[in-house]
């Protein structure tokens, strides 16, 4: 049993899933195993939840369950097969979507997206890691795949104290997978793409190009990627999309999905720096979408980031015609909503433009937030017009 200190349970009594290494009493953080299974107890002795510990963490355990539980074939079957269901009634016609989002799914540390007929399994915690026999094969019974590819290879990993590797575990996954995006196709690099192949959280988030692109519009892609919202953007009537970003191998891919979706004449990748694209590039645009990896990753790292959020923004916004569009993202947990609008104002007025807010959106519902856990919302998107 794992017993915390006096008032230590407040949080988690509060529906938070997370126990850091200060606020357990007992026993020694350095005498648990990473991975294994307690009971966790207030200072009284209480039971609380069931819980996966890893002394290497400043996390030191997180919260599995509630009830008194064996966490065994039929928990995993049930935990898993619940967040299947959600995502069925969700996007009955999807192929691609998040099956699992960790802690939203109340299942720390676990990430689970369906490509198709293949899956990408991502463990981020020694909890995880020590279930995840069992998790695959679950996975195989209750989603039937052709294959399912391990990317154990998330920086957050090392925060765990834990290696990083990717490997097939079980069936077979091709170098590219094709899947449905609206009425357009994409190949996903599951083995080798970011995360895991392909931005799923943005993907309900796409078809506000049908909305703000208007037909004959020139658009341009700041940190592109595969071309999704680019091509997207292609699809809703724009005359030209270009796309930029500093990834060969993305440009690579985005080139081939737009020859895939009979767009290879309305896009054009550009290999790029997108600051340095922008202090080069002097054309105007009708439409202008930002969306940058995470600037901000850590709380101590907040000020440097804002400073990239603002600069890329407000060259962006020079580069926008009048009433032209600007679709901005940050996936920054520590950059909160209201922060990311003071920031956009911020970046307007140093580009000497006016900029009202049509549309705010977030993560998508594969990516739903549990409450009690404001770590679990991190996408922002701000549709906002140039006045």
């Amino acid at each position: 049993m794992i017993k915390l200190k006096k008032n230590a349970d407040r949080r988690v009594r509060r529906g938070h899933l997370w126990v850091f290494s200060n606020e357990i009493a007992e026993p020694p953080v350095s005498d648990l195993v990473p991975g294994s299974i307690h009971d966790l107890a207030d200072a009284a002795g209480e039971f609380i939840g069931t819980v996966y510990a890893n002394p290497a963490s400043l996390i030191t355990a997180r919260i599995l369950s509630r009830k008194k539980a064996d966490i065994d074939e039929d928990f995993l079957r049930q935990r898993l097969s619940a967040a299947l269901e959600t995502r069925k009634r969700l996007f009955p016609d999807r192929d691609a979507y998040r099956v699992v989002y960790g802690e939203s799914d109340l299942f720390p540390g676990l990430i689970v997206d369906r490509y198709g007929p293949f899956v990408a399994v991502q463990s981020l915690t020694a909890g995880v890691d020590a279930l995840i026999e069992g998790i695959v094969e679950t996975l195989v019974e209750i989603l039937a795949p052709e294959g399912i590819f391990l990317r154990c290879d998330s920086p957050m990993r090392e925060l765990e104290g834990m290696e990083l590797f990717k490997r097939l575990t079980y069936g077979h996954v091709p170098d590219l997978v094709t899947i449905s995006s609206g009425e357009l196709q994409f190949q996903v690099d599951v083995q080798n793409g970011q995360k895991t192949g392909f931005f799923l959280d943005q993907e309900s988030n796409r078809s506000l190009t049908k909305q703000y692109v208007t037909p004959g519009a020139q658009v341009l892609d700041l940190f592109c990627y595969t071309g999704a919202w680019g091509l997207h953007a292609a699809h809703a009537g724009a005359a030209h999309v270009t796309g930029v970003d500093s990834s060969r191998g993305a440009l690579a891919l985005a080139e081939s999905n737009a020859a895939l979706n009979g767009m290879s004449d309305r896009f054009s990748p550009v290999r790029d720096g997108v600051i340095d694209f922008l202090k080069k590039d002097r054309r105007p645009w009708d439409v202008v979408i930002v969306d940058p990896p995470a600037f901000v990753k850590s709380k101590a790292k907040f000020m440097e980031g804002r400073k990239g959020y603002i600069d890329v923004n407000r060259r962006a916004l020079e580069r926008l015609t009048s009433g032209g569009i600007l679709i901005s993202c940050s996936c920054s947990h520590h950059m909160d909503q209201p922060l990311f609008e003071e920031t956009l104002l911020i970046a307007a007025r140093q580009s000497g433009r006016e900029l009202r807010i049509l549309e705010v959106r977030g993560q998508g519902p594969d990516h739903p937030v549990l409450l009690a856990m404001p770590e679990t919302r991190y996408l922002k998107v701000i549709v906002a017009q140039v006045l």
